[in-house]
């Protein structure tokens, strides 16, 4: 297979020309179709890209080899700056490394900037702790979240008080979430306290600063990003979030 060749020779740093992580995108998106499309038309189709990312994956482990231990987020970022570029373009920068503990993309704005930080399938610490940790420098999450048992309502409140003012993730992940009450089999003890009324379940129904969601969807990202960038100026119309 050409990919898997091509893939086996920058792993080995026979070829140099490339990055792993850029191979692996520009596979994702030869495979999904949209390769040559605009931004706009690659995010409204990002399930099917998220296939092909999938389908990329699958290939690399089937001829036993391991994509690096900082490719997959690598490629995800690549995948959130589809939607930047749809939703945002020109108004967005790549932060650099000494400010990674912040996020990894700024959208540019007056009188403060909008900060997004982009983790792949696990959230963990990583997420939480990334963010200026105050509201008058907000930030955006964006990921390829696939475990729900991160996401209880008390967990989620606490991206809020980390000055989170919306995560996006995958559709089933979300539809997981919005399903899922104390009354939910198969929860431990644990989490149907976590879920308990009291508790303000289900985590979709948590409101951000502006009391909007804070939970959202994938396909939702890059209208969001468009609505609050207010055209012919540097202005971020923040509370449209």
């Amino acid at each position: 297979m050409p990919f898997i060749d091509d893939f086996r020779d920058v792993k080995n740093k026979i070829r140099t020309d490339i990055t792993q992580s850029q191979l692996i995108f520009d596979e994702t998106m030869r495979r999904s179709g949209f390769a040559t499309s605009t931004a706009k038309v690659q995010y409204e189709h990002i399930y099917e890209i998220l296939a092909a990312r999938d389908t990329v994956h699958a290939d690399i482990v089937s001829a036993g080899l391991k994509e690096d231990v900082k490719v997959t987020g690598a490629v995800t970022e690549l995948l959130c700056k589809i939607a930047l570029e749809a939703g945002a373009p020109n108004r967005y920068d790549t932060l650099p490394k000494t400010w990674d503990w912040i996020g990894d993309f700024a959208i540019m704005g007056s009188p403060f900037n909008l900060f997004v930080s982009v983790k792949s399938y696990k959230a963990k610490e990583r997420l939480i702790v990334s963010g200026t940790g105050q509201n008058a420098a907000p930030v955006v999450g964006f990921g390829l979240f696939d475990d729900p048992t991160e996401w209880s309502p008390d967990r989620v409140k606490q991206y809020k008080q980390r000055g989170f003012i919306a995560i996006y993730m995958p559709i089933s992940l979300y539809d997981n979430l919005a399903a899922m009450t104390s009354q939910t089999p198969g929860l431990s003890p644990r989490l149907v306290r976590k879920y308990s009324e009291s508790n303000g379940y289900p985590a979709t129904n948590i409101k951000n600063i502006y009391d909007r969601p804070l939970l959202r969807k994938l396909e939702d990202f890059d209208d969001d990003i468009a609505n609050v960038c207010i055209p012919g100026n540097y202005t971020l119309n923040l509370s449209n979030y």
